[in-house]
């Protein structure tokens, strides 16, 4: 009996929980030396806890910015971080430490 409540709660939390994981793919575009503008993908895996920027891979952890409506703040190995704020309609800006600009980029997958 036990074995079966256990199985049964087992299913229940694999079930919502893969129902609320999400991925989001922003595309941003990043400007070069000659005001060239290149298009690189910023994805968040909420399942995974990830956001992924230029082959980097950085963990979601605790927001502690202001955001227009969500934010993403995500902090890589050697403790550079990536916050993604997103606005309405799929419009995000993404700020990366150690950069001075930030990124605008628009929501590719929903």
């Amino acid at each position: 009996m036990t074995k079966t409540l256990l199985t049964a709660a087992a299913l229940v939390v694999a079930i919502t929980t893969s129902a609320v994981a999400k991925t989001y793919t922003y595309a941003c575009q990043v400007k070069d030396e000659r005001d060239n503008v290149h298009l690189y993908a910023a994805k968040i895996d909420t399942k995974a806890g990830t956001l992924t920027w230029r082959g980097s891979v950085y963990r979601l952890g605790p927001v502690t910015v202001d955001c227009a409506k969500y934010c993403f703040q995500a902090t890589r190995r050697d403790g550079a971080t990536a916050i993604l704020s997103t606005a309405t309609q799929g419009v995000a800006s993404l700020q990366v430490s150690g950069r001075d600009d930030e990124f605008d980029c628009d929501l590719l997958q929903k």
